[in-house]
């Protein structure tokens, strides 16, 4: 039986594509751009190439992958499991191919399958959980969304500053704002946005997007408008998090954060400030923990599940230990 296997971390701005042996050798490690069929026209070619590229790093063939877990941001009806699972299929794989949102494989390598709960906010955001009777629950079953992606960050900042909603203590700060925006004004900034701010929509969430490190570094910085920008975000995952908390029967509830821009220092700082203020005697009390182990080795983890590979003890550290060699 084939023991080699490949995990997929795919999110709307890069593709990430290991393949590992039964030991959690990496053997290749390949990245390309976005795999989002909503944001990005070539997610296609960049799937299929990372895939192709990987299993040839390794000096393999294709007949010898036992299996696929592939996390990709925009799978959230079945008709895009089903886009996903027969893009994966064209790559020739005959072994277990698997197509998931790329928050389940976050949620894997937080917690190897026990109970949690992992808010992503990176090129996307979604919040997931997992009950301890298996039941997975997202938040935007429940109708809601937690605008921690990071062009939600600079969408809201920027809208600010249009609005004239800012202080004298945030001129600086706006000041590397339009020079991001490549304006020497606000009546040009909204000129910018009345041209639509760039050519297309995929184009004008890339250029928000690339800014929200502005964002969070100015919040670091105690920038008012910045601040209020973050903890409005930032409140909002404390709200998402506390309603699929609600529904687990345990008194403790393990949670991590991840992505981008909700992994940040002053992100993880509101969002469990927010969580220790909103906490109720009674209530089940959320008990944040860090995730060592990329993405992309939890897809890997799923991996040898879908493919039955019996791992040896440690491979969730092997797998951390070879990823980081791979992306250092």
């Amino acid at each position: 039986m084939s023991t080699y296997v490949i995990g997929m971390d795919g999110g709307g701005s890069h593709t990430r594509v290991a393949l590992a042996d039964e030991n959690g050798k990496v053997l290749s490690y390949v990245q390309k751009g976005g795999c989002n069929r909503y944001h990005d026209a070539n997610a296609e070619r960049h799937v299929l190439d990372g895939i192709t590229e990987a299993i040839r790093g390794a000096g393999l063939e294709v007949e010898q992958i036992a299996s696929i877990q592939a996390g990709m941001a925009g799978l959230d009806r079945p008709e895009d499991t089903l886009w996903a699972e027969a893009l994966l299929a064209q790559t020739g794989i005959s072994g277990r191919i698997s197509a998931v949102n790329d928050t389940h494989i976050a949620h894997t390598a937080a917690f190897g399958g026990e109970p949690g709960i992992v808010a992503i906010g990176g090129t996307g955001s979604l919040i997931l959980g997992k009950t301890g009777q298996g039941t997975w629950l997202r938040n935007d079953q429940f109708g809601h969304y937690a605008p921690t992606a990071a062009r939600f960050l600079a969408y809201d900042t920027v809208h600010s500053i249009l609005a004239g909603r800012y202080e004298l203590q945030d001129q600086l700060f706006i000041e590397r704002v339009l020079m991001y925006w490549n304006v020497t004004s606000i009546p040009e900034l909204a000129a910018l946005g009345v041209a639509g701010f760039a050519e297309n929509r995929q184009a004008i969430n890339r250029k928000f997007g690339q800014m929200a490190p502005l964002v969070t570094e100015a919040a670091a910085l105690n920038i008012p408008l910045a601040v209020r920008v973050c903890e409005s975000a930032a409140d909002t995952a404390v709200v998402g998090i506390l309603m699929i908390a609600s529904c687990f029967d345990d008194q403790q509830v393990s949670m991590t954060l991840t992505g981008s821009c909700l992994s940040t220092p002053y992100m993880v700082e509101a969002v469990r400030k927010g969580l220790e203020a909103a906490y109720t005697l009674g209530g089940p009390k959320i008990h944040y923990i860090t995730s060592n182990l990329p993405a992309i080795g939890g897809a890997l983890l799923d991996a040898y599940h879908l493919a039955e590979i019996q791992v040896p003890e440690g491979i969730t550290s092997e797998l951390q230990s070879e990823l980081k060699r791979h992306t250092t």
